[in-house]
Order: C-alpha cells, then structure tokens, then sequence
C-alpha cells in the first residue's frame, strides 16, 4: 500500500501495517480533525486529520529507529517482533481520540483520556487481525507484543510483565515521558506547521535532533549530542509559538467553551461513549455537530463571523457573551531541566539556550451575535 503523504512523501506501507489502516476503527480518524476546532473558528487550512498525522508518525518512528541503528555503536539488534511494536505503537498511538481530538477532552471535563481510551480500540483491532505478524504479536508469548505496544501507547514501561532486557531506550521513541522527545511531536509540529504557515524554515530547522540520535551504552535510553542541545531548545520554542499563534487562539478556546456548553445541555449521552461502546466507529465530528444541531447555539459553530470581540461581559448569566482566560508557560518551562536529556559527543560543542520562562496571557471575550 502506497500513502502520498504532505510531510513524508510517499509511505509504503507493508500488509500487516495495511490491514491495521484499513479497519474502521483506524479509517474513522479520517473524520477526526487533528486540530480540533481551529478550522472552524479561525484556520480553514487546519482541517488535516488524525488519520494523516498517525500515518506521518509510523513513518517518523520508522527514521528514528533507522537512525538509532546508523548511529549507535550497540552490540544488541533490535528483534523483529519489537520493531513492529514500536511501528504499530506510533501508528495507531492516537486510535483513542474522541471527536475534535483534544477538544473532547475538554468537553469531558477531565473524565475522557485519549491514550487509554484508544488501550480499548488496539484490544478490538487485535481480536479481529488475520496477519501472520499481527497474530504473533497478539499470541506469541503470552502476547508479550501487543502488550508491548498498549505500553509504548501510554509511555508506561511498568506495564509490562517482561523485562525489556536492554532495549528500554525505545520508549524514548512513540511517547517520551522522560524528556518529551518523541515521533509523535517530530511528525505533528511539522505537519501542524505546514498548513498553517506559521514559523520560517529555519524556526523549524530540529530534524538533526532525532537523525543523531544513538542507543546509550546499556540500551536504556536515547542519546542526543550535545552540538544539537540548542536545537532541543528550538523544537520547544517551535510548539510554544504554535501554541500562541493557533492551538490556543482566543478565538479557537471560545469555540471549546461553546461546544462544551452545549453538549452538556442538551447531549450528556455523548459524555459515556468510549471506544469499546457500540458506534464508536461513527463517532467524530459531523456526528456530534448534527447531534447537537437543533441546540439554538449551535450555529455559531460554523459561523465564526457572528462571533464579535467585546471587552467583557456585561452579565456573568449573559449566554450568549463567552470569555475565555488562560495563559502559556515560556518554551523554557515547557523544556525539561538538562539532567532529563542524555547527551553524548562533545561537550564544548554544547550552546548556551536562553530559556524564556514568562507566561503568554490569552485573554478575549467575544458576543454572539
């Protein structure tokens, strides 16, 4: 199977990768837009889908591990069986999502999380798999493979029943929760960034970061060299500006606020489906949206000209007035303290970073009209 793709070019994809594609659980993401609600309030071209950005991170983590092996001076080989598990882990590492991605999160209120949402849609696609790869992972030793992967998903190594016997440095790879270097922000900030047009070429020159990468010497974890330091710097200023200039518009966090209000008035059933409940597989974003259409609200969802920016609201009780407050913590806060990166090379070669620690306020209130 031949994907052409916008950030990676053409994705040859194998058989057991495509039948995973192919289910309905994974096709429904093509109905789920990675950015939520931005194309609706304030970015028409934000409309790519989660679909796109799980594909593009298969890919990512693909290099990665490509890369690993180039640079790395490490006796153990990587088995087959645990390749594929990082492969399908950042494949299907946002199945979980609900409508509008992490705007339904919010909708929730705390109680919807995407990453064990999707443990239960993995468990689904692994019950039906027909490939001989699939089925190893899902039977051979206990099922140590798709338990791998359930554990890559969540970035929880303590899930496993297994030692990793000196190949824990790929959690390092599909979700970081050491020092958040990982495929899944490599592939999104540049595909976020390609629609929107927001920062320059060289704002998002951090690729070498990931392509340097090497095993450390007792395989636990992932090294980056010092020379790329700043860059690691670079790819945390790269999110906090799409941060400010988009995912959190004042605008787009309106919009969240209106659908949840909504929702909560009128559709409370929506709040209990998860990916094991029945229709899980028809339910994204035009769903909810004609399931909450008759709410007299529900309009100024695809009307972001009827929304006017007001200074305050005249009434706390005042429906039809939205404001929202918040702020954005400096890339330098975002950017885990040093001792959390492994690095190697040489350590004159290391720049300086000027970490800017200051919170952006996002401030606005706007009249529905």
């Amino acid at each position: 199977m031949l994907i052409e793709d916008e950030v990676h070019g053409v994705i040859e994809l194998p058989s057991f990768i495509e039948e995973l594609v192919n289910h309905k659980l994974f096709q429904r993401l093509k109905s789920i837009k990675q950015l939520g609600l931005l194309s609706l309030a304030e970015r028409p071209n934000g409309d790519h889908t989660r679909y796109e950005h799980c594909i593009g991170t298969y890919k990512s983590a693909q290099v990665q591990l490509n890369a690993l092996r180039r640079n790395s001076n490490y006796e153990l080989d990587l088995p087959v069986w645990c390749r594929h598990a990082v492969e399908i882990a950042a494949l299907l590492h946002d199945i979980g999502h609900g409508p509008f991605s992490h705007n339904w999160e919010s909708v929730c209120g705390g109680s919807f999380d995407h990453e064990h949402n999707g443990l239960m849609c993995v468990d689904i696609m692994f019950k039906e798999v027909k490939s001989k790869e699939l089925l190893a992972l899902r039977n051979d030793n206990n099922g140590r493979g798709l338990q791998l992967i359930k554990a890559l998903i969540v970035g929880e190594s303590e899930r496993l029943s297994f030692p990793m016997m000196g190949h824990g440095y790929i959690f390092d790879i599909v979700h970081n929760s050491r020092c958040g270097l990982d495929v899944d922000k490599w592939d999104y900030l540049r595909r976020d960034n390609l629609r929107l047009q927001i920062l320059t070429e060289e704002q998002m020159q951090f690729d070498e970061i990931f392509q340097n990468a090497r095993i450390s010497s007792d395989g636990q974890r992932i090294e980056y060299r010092y020379e790329d330091y700043h860059l690691i710097y670079k790819l945390f200023e790269a999110r906090w500006g799409l941060h400010v200039a988009a995912y959190r518009l004042p605008k787009s966090l309106a919009f969240d606020v209106l659908l949840k209000k909504i929702v909560h008035r009128n559709q409370k059933k929506l709040l209990e489906i998860r990916g094991g409940s029945s229709g899980w597989d028809s339910f994204h974003d035009n769903e909810v949206l004609q399931q909450i259409a008759s709410d007299p609200q529900a309009i100024y969802l695809s009307a972001p000209e009827r929304w006017h920016k007001t200074q305050s609201c005249d009434h706390d009780d005042d429906d039809d007035c939205i404001c929202v407050k918040s702020e954005k913590p400096g890339p330098g806060v975002d950017m885990k303290p040093d001792e959390f990166y492994a690095l190697y090379g040489d350590k004159t070669k290391k720049r300086s970073i000027i970490r800017q620690m200051t919170s952006t306020p996002i401030r606005a209130c706007y009249k529905l009209q």
